[in-house]
């Protein structure tokens, strides 16, 4: 009997094994708690499959779950994005799932490690699991990025807004952006503003005509008419790339999360708000208190981070086109 008994038990941890049942022998499972919003997330960006380690688990309706290696040990281990992205781009609506502990080598570890990686952008991002797809990198010829430049100054101008026809093909595309037009005085920023839209030709338009209110206004501060001014101002068009949403925003997240690389923004309600790299390195608390700060700016209490309609999302700008001052700067403000 005994040894009926030893040879069941020899054939059920035999099965145990085989199968990796969960927190048996070492073989456990990690199922993030963030699970929900990596789901979310993936469906909004309409990703189909998940290449992921071995150890995790995200189960999401839609999406196929593939292990990391699938993509390929070299992939994984080069010190740049570039390979990675390629190996994703070969399946049609994939993303790869890291955990955030800092692990892995080559551009593997940068992704535990939340950085800003060219050719892939972020997902979501939580204390637990990150997500990478690959990024579509803007592809511009220099003459097309001295025309967008050129056609943002001759708008703060005054002149009267092209057609979207008029624009070319690469600039037309349709996709969701958001292209910030900036007013620099000797490399300091004077004014800015961004628009979101469902092309790059399109935002423009209505980030310059917003930015061109906007000094209008506060005309008296900026020294003077925007058409008087703007022979000693740069006009630089960029691209505010989103680079992942936060998920957990617990202050020592939040404060990994955004590298000096990013900026971050939260979407709240109908409105958004952010504030560039340069805004965030100069808070002294780190990029919690930016945060902070910049929900208090907006006369908002901080309790709005627990909300549903709250998003809190980081981005890297990608200067699209710049058009030098035509004159060089006077001393005078």
């Amino acid at each position: 009997m005994q040894a009926l008994w030893r040879s069941r038990l020899a054939k059920w941890i035999g099965l145990c094994v085989l199968v990796g049942i969960p927190g048996y022998f070492g073989l456990r499972e990690f199922v993030p708690s963030s699970a929900p919003v990596v789901c979310t997330a993936l469906a909004q960006r309409r990703i189909v499959q998940l290449f992921a380690s071995s150890d995790v688990v995200v189960r999401c309706e839609g999406v196929r779950v593939t292990p990391l290696a699938r993509l390929g040990e070299a992939a994984l281990a080069d010190a740049e994005g570039g390979p990675l992205a390629l190996a994703l781009r070969a399946h049609k609506g994939s993303a790869v799932a890291v955990r955030a502990d800092g692990g892995g080598s080559g551009v593997g570890k940068q992704l535990s490690t939340l950085q800003y990686v060219a050719g892939l952008r972020g997902v979501v991002l939580s204390s637990e699991l990150v997500v990478y797809a690959p990024a579509r990198d803007v592809q511009l010829r220099a003459a097309e990025r001295e025309a967008l430049a050129y056609v943002a100054r001759v708008l703060f101008r005054g002149a009267r807004e092209p057609s979207l026809s008029s624009f070319p093909a690469s600039l037309r595309r349709v996709e969701p952006v958001e292209v910030m037009v900036m007013l620099s005085r000797r490399g300091e920023p004077r004014l800015w503003r961004s628009a979101r839209g469902t092309s790059i030709a399109r935002a423009l338009l209505t980030a310059t005509r917003v930015a061109r209110d906007r000094w209008r206004e506060r005309e008296q501060a900026m020294g003077g008419p925007l058409a008087t001014k703007l022979m000693e101002l740069d006009v630089e068009v960029s691209l505010l790339a989103e680079d992942g949403a936060v998920a957990s925003l617990q202050r020592p997240f939040v404060d990994r999360a955004i590298t000096p690389a990013h900026g971050v923004g939260f979407d709240h309600r109908t409105a958004w708000h952010y504030l560039l790299p340069r805004d965030v390195a100069k808070h002294a608390g780190g990029p919690f208190e930016a945060l902070a700060g910049q929900i208090a700016d907006n006369g908002l209490r901080l309790s709005i981070l627990a909300e549903s309609d709250t998003r809190v999302y980081r981005f890297v700008p990608v200067s699209l086109g710049v058009s030098k001052a035509p004159l060089p700067t006077s001393d005078a403000p």
